[in-house]
């Protein structure tokens, strides 16, 4: 007598369905995958996009502090110390005015200061460059301009004036 094997319908379909399941789990699987690395790549993105926030807010900090000290160090030459003008003091010798305006307050936020880099002589006129920068930061710019000052005046008259304003290149 011949073998023969009889299903029954629901045995038949528990076949399919346990094919089935392998298939599901296995496109679960995929989509899991896909959009965990959709999740990775946008929270780097975010990263990146966070740093160059942070490090444009720093250069946009650090410009207006060498503004600022360049118009500080153009306002001390007119002041006085001992009776006697930074001007007629200190004129001609880069490294005694630099060490006087250096002893200056040159901060300007906890973190945020300014400082002389470079005084060149000529005549009447001085090339001054100021660096603005954040501790412990490199982010850092420069200014410089040309400060003349003017022969003949009285304490607390006009003592000079700035021209020839431009952001220096960076090392």
């Amino acid at each position: 007598m011949p073998c023969s094997i009889v299903t029954s319908r629901s045995e038949r379909t528990g076949l399919v369905r346990s094919r089935q399941t392998g298939v599901v789990l296995a496109v679960v699987l995929v989509l899991l995958s896909a959009g965990s690395l959709i999740a990775v790549t946008g929270m780097t993105q975010a990263v990146v996009d966070e740093r160059i926030a942070g490090n444009q807010r720093q250069v946009a900090e650090v410009f207006p502090a060498a503004e600022a000290g360049l118009l500080r160090v153009a306002r001390w030459w007119g002041e006085e110390s001992g009776g006697q003008r930074h001007d007629e003091i200190f004129w001609g010798d880069p490294e005694a005015a630099t060490a006087a305006l250096h002893a200056l307050d040159r901060a300007l936020r906890p973190g945020l200061v300014w400082s002389v880099t470079e005084l060149r002589f000529n005549g009447d006129e001085v090339l001054m460059r100021v660096r603005g920068q954040i501790e412990g930061v490199a982010a850092a710019r420069e200014v410089s301009a040309r400060y003349r000052r003017l022969s003949g005046l009285g304490s607390g008259e006009n003592n000079g004036w700035l021209f020839g304003w431009a952001e220096s290149p960076q090392h």
